[in-house]
């Protein structure tokens, strides 16, 4: 962890400190930006960064040994007055201190510190703050994870033609006949994935998170394959790949009408770019859906625009989104998201998927645009 970086954006924010405070595994993104995340740890532990000065690292006696060296000093206790003792002294004079919390939960990927600590700071006369502009140091890309990414993008591809070849050589195989193909595929490749690909024909597809099953293709139907996978300790890519055998004229107008929720996204995040600022979340997830709204399919939406980007696909990073939560994070250069809009009707479910990285000139998609369904 660069701490000069994080007092930068502290002094920016006018910010007396950040508390890194978690119960055990309790807050993962505390764990991540310490680097702690492969530690198997069980008790209450405090780090806090000041504004000035070195930090102080506050954890139980038994699991001392388990940290490694953080910069500062280090404190221990073993009785819950003790922690309480300690958080009162590291505290003292702290006013408005960060924490991995949203007003009213508003963003629940950021808020990890449970009520009950966050009562007990406030009795210490700490005015609670979300930390989210400096967890932004720890969500954007370098080079080498831009790199990684690339290859796992190559690699989707790569299963994802696997399993449209499957599919016309031989129409009638499983959807978990295809999942397997492309989980196989990835795997062989070298990379890793939290849960096998999604395959769904025809109305399954309707469902954004079917479980695959013994469905098989049938005349008219749509397939829909979506399909993540990273390289160890890599950022992931994430893709949705639209196909059918011999598709009604309704689903090729509706996933004209994605496509083009799609691109206005994209559009968007690089006017604003150009402009020089940094768009909102909320604000492509409006531009994306409004599109669809203004098409006639409002009532067959079902999610967000799109996710962050990271070491997990959803990462914990600013979404496209005003629709499940009003995600008022900007989207600086460095992260990475999908725009994936979609819709979902009785018979069946569109959806497209890309991939964007942020340059400092503006957005570049690192994934093909599906113009079409594919047919089969």
């Amino acid at each position: 962890m660069d701490i000069a970086k994080v007092q930068e954006v502290l002094k920016e924010e006018r910010l007396d400190g950040w508390l890194l405070y978690s119960f055990g595994r309790g807050n993962p993104l505390a764990l991540e930006a310490l680097g702690l995340a492969h530690l198997h740890l069980t008790r209450r532990f405090a780090y806090l960064i000041p504004r000035e000065g070195a930090p102080t690292l506050l954890c139980h006696a038994i699991e001392e040994s388990l940290f490694p060296p953080l910069p500062g000093a280090r404190r221990t206790y073993h009785t819950w007055r003790g922690l309480w003792e300690e958080l009162s002294r590291l505290l003292e004079g702290k006013r408005r201190v960060a924490l991995e919390y949203v007003p009213g939960g508003a963003i629940p990927y950021l808020s990890r510190v449970d009520g009950g600590t966050l009562d007990l700071l406030r009795a210490l006369g700490v005015e609670a703050v979300s930390s989210w502009p400096l967890l932004l140091l720890f969500q954007t890309w370098g080079e080498e994870a831009l790199k990684s990414h690339r290859r796992a993008v190559e690699g989707l591809l790569r299963a994802r033609d696997r399993a449209l070849g499957l599919l016309k050589e031989n129409p009638k195989a499983t959807e978990k006949e295809v999942q397997g193909a492309m989980a196989e595929t990835l795997l062989a490749l070298g990379l890793v994935f939290d849960h096998p690909p999604m395959v769904a024909f025809g109305k399954n597809a309707a469902n954004p998170h079917h479980e695959p099953g013994e469905a098989r293709l049938e005349e008219g139907e749509v397939v829909l394959l979506d399909l993540w996978a990273k390289e160890p300790g890599g950022v992931y890519a994430d893709l949705t790949w639209m196909a059918g055998l011999r598709v009604g004229e309704a689903a090729h107008q509706a996933f004209a009408a994605v496509a083009r929720a799609r691109d206005e996204a994209i559009r968007f995040v690089a006017e604003a770019y150009r402009e020089g600022r940094y768009p909102r979340g909320f604000e492509v997830d409006r531009v994306s859906r409004k599109v669809l709204e203004e098409a006639g399919y409002g009532a067959y939406l079902r999610h967000r625009t799109g996710h962050n980007l990271g070491r997990e696909v959803h990462g914990a990073g600013p979404h496209l989104d005003d629709l499940e939560t009003h995600d008022f994070r900007p989207l600086v250069p460095g992260l990475a998201f999908t725009v994936e809009p979609g819709v979902y009707l009785p018979g069946f479910g569109v959806r497209t998927e890309v991939n964007v990285y942020l340059h400092p000139t503006g957005p570049e998609v690192t994934t093909p645009l599906q113009e079409a369904i594919t047919p089969l």
